[in-house]
């Protein structure tokens, strides 16, 4: 057991306030989804009259209105809350920069597949789903979509962040629904004119979370083709994206395919579709465990686009096909990039598993 080290008590405070606002970023994500569930349920039946009947109100809304994430969600989302101070903080505790590698156009969209998953994914949500790390002023005219799972959806209350961060549903209709605008007669622009979606997909899902520790580049991508195959449908250039220093947050035990610990995470997996890492963090006042990301910079790179021929109904052979074209494009870009980003990075190499 290694010996704790414990922070200098002169921190100054606005160290402290990044770490608190890491610190409620892991509590709302880990959670705050069950929380805020069950603070639901109490209101609806222990509240008073004004409560119940706000409930029932907005549990009839749910209801009414759950199929808002498959149907593109609510835009970019509100831009007061993309620019909260708290998000700031959170993106000056590790720090959180974007790097462009060439200029995107604004009149198509594209298709982000970014990588690694990692635990929170916490570069993507930066990068893509606020405006502190600059991807709204070094590509303009461009809206960033970040897409996850229908059942973050639909939790009261919950839902209406992930409504207000610009998140919409990782479903094939809803993804080919964003890729089609402006061409969608139903598509109207957001308040600040941006013509054209970059929808953002974490490719390696849940299942890659459970590679998650310092330096294991190991992807889950070698059977994700779906990206592709919507690409090819929608004609849709595809960007890869590498979020250097997110597998630097945590750590977790050994977890082998095999093992006691893996076997129990991907049964969770099967039935929740969430995989639980076993991760191991710091606290807020040492800095060897706890829940809280580490003080590691995160490095989102954007490599150039892979143009794609649209294709109604593309074979197997299409699809494979711009899959080694893809992989070889995140691979060039991860080899071009990790001298800058990765720490002893002569003995760290991608894995595509």
């Amino acid at each position: 057991m290694r010996k704790i080290e414990w922070a200098p008590l002169n921190v100054p405070l606005r160290r402290r306030l990044e770490t608190l606002s890491a610190c409620g970023w892991m509590c709302l994500f880990l959670f705050g989804e069950l929380w805020m569930l069950l603070y639901y349920f109490y209101l609806l039946i222990f509240g008073g009259l004004y409560a119940r009947t706000f409930c029932l109100i907005y549990g009839i809304f749910i209801y009414i209105d759950r199929k808002a994430g498959v149907n593109g969600g609510r835009g970019q989302g509100l831009k007061w809350f993309r620019n909260l101070y708290c998000w700031k903080l959170l993106q000056s505790y590790f720090p959180a920069k974007l790097h462009k590698t060439v200029d995107l156009p604004a009149d198509r969209n594209y298709i982000f597949a970014a990588f690694p998953h990692g635990v929170l994914s916490t570069g993507c949500f930066l990068s893509f789903a606020t405006d502190w790390t600059g991807f709204c002023h070094q590509y303009p005219g461009i809206r960033s979509r970040v897409v996850t799972l229908d059942i973050h959806l639909i939790v009261p209350f919950f839902r209406e962040l992930c409504f207000s961060w610009g998140v919409a549903s990782s479903s094939e209709k809803c993804i080919v629904k964003l890729l089609q605008a402006p061409n969608d007669p139903d598509h109207k622009l957001n308040s600040d004119g941006n013509t054209s979606n970059a929808v953002v997909i974490i490719v390696g899902g849940a299942a890659e979370s459970l590679n998650c520790r310092p330096n294991n580049y190991q992807l889950v991508l070698k059977r994700r083709k779906g990206f592709c195959r919507i690409a090819l449908q929608t004609g849709t250039a595809l960007v890869p994206v590498i979020n250097f220093g997110e597998l630097d947050l945590f750590d977790q035990p050994s977890n082998p395919p095999g093992s006691r610990l893996r076997t129990c995470q991907e049964w969770m997996k099967a039935k929740t579709g969430i995989a639980p890492p076993a991760f191991i963090g710091r606290g807020f006042f040492q800095y060897n465990y706890g829940l809280i990301p580490r003080r590691k910079p995160i490095n989102t790179v954007i490599g150039a686009p892979i143009e794609v021929a649209r294709v109604e109904t593309p074979s197997a052979e299409q699809i494979e096909a711009l899959h080694a074209k893809f992989c070889t494009a995140l691979e060039d870009l991860f080899e071009t990039h990790k001298s800058s980003y990765v720490e002893n990075h002569e003995n760290v190499k991608l894995i595509v598993d």
